[in-house]
This record gives structure tokens, sequence and C-alpha cells, in this order.
């Protein structure tokens, strides 16, 4: 998968945070591993900040803040909102900074846009080799609900209905999900509506492809990166891990 290909479109990215909006309980998380003994923060794949500048309430002052993110306007938008951080285009799999870092954050499922296991251990060895003594990495995927996904309908849905900055009502339309159990690569893809009358507006249709990672594979590529788990969730509210839980969430250290 090109580096293109998994950077939010432009046009998209001015509405990344108005169409994701179950990030309260992800904020919480992330801003309390941030709370304690911690003066650096390296945020990938961060968007447009929001989260970013939610992580660092806790963070005493002169501490450094990086993000990193494939988008160029995602980071122009990031950089607008705090200018006085780093923001940084570039990869997750090979951020372009130097540690170290006390925490490290890859939130929201982003690293399920890493279609395959050669992408995910380099993005591990890479946070991996940015820790500091004693830091954590910390991330965020789904669990594979395969039950879920074999009766995946393809008829198109509403995913979001949401205000923009003019009162108007706008649709966020899922043409359609499928999957292949063979690459595990969940495919969608969003369009924009008027959500009054419903008529398509004029933005290309934003293509979305994740994929689904198994507990004992991501466990095995952050041994393999030299990272060991130090606490794993099943939800933002640190419930118990478990075969039934929604997600899968990490905090690592070097092993």
């Amino acid at each position: 998968m090109s580096d293109d290909a998994r950077a939010w479109p432009a046009d998209w990215s001015a509405l990344y945070d108005m169409t994701d909006l179950d990030r309260l309980p992800l904020r919480g998380f992330y801003r309390s591993l941030a709370a304690d003994r911690t003066h650096s923060l390296l945020d990938l794949g961060c968007g447009t900040g929001s989260v970013t500048l939610d992580i660092i309430t806790p963070l005493p002052p002169g501490a450094r803040v990086v993000g990193v993110d494939l988008s160029p306007k995602m980071i122009e938008i990031a950089r607008s909102r705090a200018p006085d951080l780093e923001w940084l285009v570039g990869d997750l799999c090979a951020p372009p900074v130097t540690g170290p870092f006390d925490l490290i954050t890859v939130c929201f499922h982003t690293l399920q846009m890493l279609l395959d296991d050669a992408q995910l251990a380099q993005a591990f060895r890479s946070a991996a080799g940015l820790l500091a003594p004693g830091g954590r990495f910390a991330f965020d995927i789904y669990q594979p609900n395969l039950d879920w996904l074999a009766r995946l309908d393809p008829t198109p849905v509403v995913v979001r209905r949401v205000r923009d900055d003019q009162g108007r009502w706008l649709e966020v339309r899922d043409g359609g999900a499928t999957y292949d159990p063979v690459t595990r690569v969940l495919s969608s893809q969003w369009t924009l509506h008027d959500g009054e009358t419903g008529q398509l507006l004029p933005l290309a249709p934003l293509p979305l492809r994740v994929r689904q990672y198994f507990p004992d594979e991501v466990a095995a590529h952050l041994a393999a990166a030299g990272l060991r788990i130090a606490e794993r969730y099943g939800d933002f509210d640190r419930r118990a891990f478990g075969p039934g839980t929604i997600r899968q969430i990490l905090v690592c250290e070097r092993a």
C-alpha cells in the first residue's frame, strides 16, 4: 500500500474531526497515560492534532511534543492549532524524528491501515527504537469479529450525520463494506451528501481499507520488536481484555 493511499485526501482532512464523533473515551485514556513521568510525546498518525492536544494537557511546561501524519493537509491544520509544537509529514512506519520519547501513541486504530505484517512489524520496530528507557508505547486497534465480518451487508448506509460550521446537515455514507478473508482487509468507501436533500456533494469518494489483526500475532510482532505488553484492555474504560471485547488496547514497554 502506498503512502498516498494511507493519507486522507486534502478535502476530507478538513472534515476529519467533524466526521469522527466517538473520541471522548479515547482521549481520556491516552491523557491518563501522559499524566505522570511524561516529558516527551510522539503521536503517530496524529491527524489534525485534536487528540494530540488533549493528550498533552497534563504535560509539564517545556515538554517535547511531536505529531506525525502522512497527510500534509492534516499537518497544516494541526500546525495552525498549535504552531509552537512539532508537526511533521511522515510515515508512522519510519517517523522522521529522533528520540527518545517517554510516550509514543498511535490512536484511533490507525495501525490497521497497515495492510500487511511487514508494515506492522516495521512500525513496532520504529516505535521501540524511539522509546526512552522506561518509556511506553500505546495503541488501540479493533479485535477481529469474524462473525460480524462474515455477515456484512453491502447495502449503503449513513455512518455519520453532522452539522458543518455553517449549520448545514451533512451525511457521510458508506457505499457498502466488503471483507476479504484471505487478506483480512475490510474495505469501504465514504461519500458526502447533503443531509436534507441526499444530494451527493462534489467531493471525491474516500476509500477506507483496514486490516484485521489477531491478538496472538500482535503480541508476536511486539516481542520480535523488543517490546513487551505491560497492560492490555478490552476498551478505553480499562475493562479486562477477552474474546468478546471490542478492542485491543495495549500499553507496551521495552522488553
